[in-house]
C-alpha cells in the first residue's frame, strides 16, 4: 500500500487487489481497491482446517502442503479477480512467487514488475528466506540453487490446483499441467524488480543482475498513528522501559505454556514486558503479573521509540519497525523468512542469535533478554542503523526505479 501510495503521488493510476480486511490502509491514499472474494490470509489461517495446519510448524514441508490445500479452493477466485482488476492496466506489480499475477499478466501480454519485500532473487550470498531453510548460508552454490529448490517446490505443491483453474479462467492456452520448466521461466520474466529493503541492512549482492533495485524501506510517510491506551501509557510510565515480545501472526501450539515460559524468564532477567497477544493468543496466565502488560494491536510507531528492545517473530516489517527506532532485537522464528531476518538480526550486531519458537524455553530465553537489554554493542549498532535508515527514501527510488522499467522492454533473467 505504501508504494501504492508513493506512485499515485508520482502522478499514475494505481489498482490494488486485496481483500476487505486491508480496506482502511487505502483510506486517504489514491489508490483503487479491487476487493477480491474469497477467504483472505487471516480468515484461512483462523479456520479449523487453518489452525490444523500451523500446528505443523516443526515439519515445513508438511505445513507447505496443508496451506497449498488451503488455498487451492480459493485459486479460481483468485485468478478470476485477478484477471477483473488488471483490465485496463498497463503493467502489474507482484512478488514473482504470485503466479496468478504472472500468469494473468503473460496473458494479457502486460510487463510485469516484481516487487519484493523479503529477497527472492537468486544470489550466492544467502539462501532464499523460504520455511524448510533455518540456516544463515548453505555454501555459495546451495545458496545459489536453493531459490530453484523453491521455485520448483511450489510448483509441485500447486499443480494440481493450477491444472484446474488456468485453463477455465484464462483459456484452452492454459489448459494442462504447467511444466516445472514453464513455470521457473514464468517467474522470471519481468521487466525489472525492486526489493524494498535497506542496503545498512541486507547489503545488495554482487551478483544480483541490473535489474534489480535495492530500494531501502517503503515507509508511510507523515504520523498516521493514534495514541496508545491509557493502560499501556500508564504501565509505561509506571517502571524502567520494558521489552516489547510479539509473535505476530505466528501461531503456538499452547497460547498458556508459551506465556508462562516468556514471563518466567522475563522475572528471571529481571526485565518488564509489553506482551502483545498476536494470533497466538499470548498473555494467558500472565496478566496477573505486575511486570508484565498484554496488549491487543497497537501501531509499532508509536510504541517501539518507548520500549528498551523488542523480540518478536522476526517477521520482515515488525524487524524493519524495530530497526527504524533503534531498538536491540531478538528474533524468535517459526515459520516462513522468518529464520533469515533473525540471523540478519545478528550479523549486523544489533541483537543476539535468533531462539526458535520451537526451542523457547525459560532458561534460554532469560540469557538472551539479559543481553538484548545489557549489551551496549546491540544498541549502539541498532541506533546505528536507526540513523542510516532516516536517510533514505525507499518510495522515491522504487517509483523512479519502475517508471525506468516500464520505459523499455521487458527481459528475462
Amino acid at each position: 500500500m505504501t508504494l501504492g501510495r508513493a506512485l499515485v503521488q508520482a502522478g499514475h493510476q494505481v489498482r490494488l487487489l486485496t481483500h476487505a480486511e486491508h480496506l482502511r490502509l487505502a483510506e486517504g491514499s489514491g489508490v483503487e481497491v479491487a476487493v477480491a472474494r474469497g477467504r483472505g490470509v487471516r480468515e484461512l489461517m483462523e479456520s479449523d482446517e487453518g489452525r490444523d495446519a500451523l500446528r505443523r510448524t516443526r515439519n515445513p514441508l508438511a505445513l507447505l502442503r496443508r496451506i497449498a490445500d488451503l488455498f487451492a479452493p480459493e485459486l479460481h477466485l483468485i485468478y478470476e479477480d485477478t484477471l477483473r482488476a488488471a483490465d485496463g492496466a498497463d503493467a502489474l506489480l507482484a512478488f514473482p512467487a504470485t503466479f496468478p499475477a504472472l500468469d494473468v499478466a503473460r496473458h494479457l501480454g502486460r510487463p510485469v514488475v516484481h516487487v519484493h519485500h523479503v529477497p527472492a532473487v537468486p544470489t550466492r550470498s544467502f539462501p532464499v528466506p523460504a520455511p524448510y531453510i533455518s540456516a544463515p548460508t548453505l555454501t555459495p552454490l546451495g545458496n545459489r540453487a536453493s531459490y530453484a529448490l523453491d521455485a520448483g517446490v511450489l510448483w509441485w505443491l500447486t499443480r494440481g490446483a493450477l491444472t484446474r483453474v488456468r485453463g477455465t479462467v484464462l483459456g484452452p492456452r492454459y489448459a494442462g499441467a504447467p511444466r516445472a520448466r514453464e513455470a521457473l521461466a514464468q517467474r522470471r520474466r519481468r521487466a525489472g524488480a525492486v526489493v524494498g529493503v535497506s542496503p545498512h541492512v541486507l547489503p545488495r549482492p554482487r551478483d544480483w543482475p541490473a535489474d534489480v533495485v535495492a530500494c531501502g524501506y517503503w515507509w508511510a510517510g507523515g504520523k498516521g498513528w493514534g495514541p496508545l491506551p491509557p493502560a499501556t501509557e500508564a504501565f509505561l510510565a509506571d517502571g524502567p522501559p520494558p521489552v516489547f515480545v510479539g509473535l505476530g501472526s505466528t501461531p503456538v501450539p499452547d497460547a498458556r505454556a508459551t506465556t508462562f515460559e516468556l514471563t518466567a524468564a522475563a522475572r528471571d532477567a529481571g526485565v518488564r514486558l509489553i506482551l502483545q497477544r498476536g494470533w497466538a493468543g499470548l498473555g494467558e496466565g500472565g496478566g496477573d503479573d505486575a511486570g508484565v502488560h498484554v496488549i491487543g494491536d497497537v501501531a509499532y510507531d508509536a510504541l517501539f521509540p518507548r520500549v528498551a528492545a523488542v523480540a518478536h517473530h522476526g517477521g520482515a516489517g515488525t524487524t524493519a519497525l524495530g530497526l527504524r527506532h533503534g531498538r536491540p532485537t531478538l528474533c524468535m522464528p517459526a515459520m516462513a523468512d522468518q529464520f533469515f531476518w533473525g540471523h540478519r538480526v545478528a550479523a549486523l550486531g544489533a541483537g543476539p542469535a535468533p531462539l526458535a519458537v520451537g526451542r523457547l524455553r525459560r532458561g534460554r530465553l532469560a540469557s538472551r533478554l539479559t543481553a538484548l537489554v545489557e549489551t551496549e554493542r546491540f544498541r549502539a549498532r541498532a541506533s546505528g542503523i536507526a540513523d542510516a535508515l532516516a536517510g533514505e527514501d525507499g518510495c522515491a527510488v522504487a517509483v523512479a526505479a519502475v517508471e525506468r522499467f516500464l520505459s523499455r522492454p521487458p527481459r528475462a533473467e
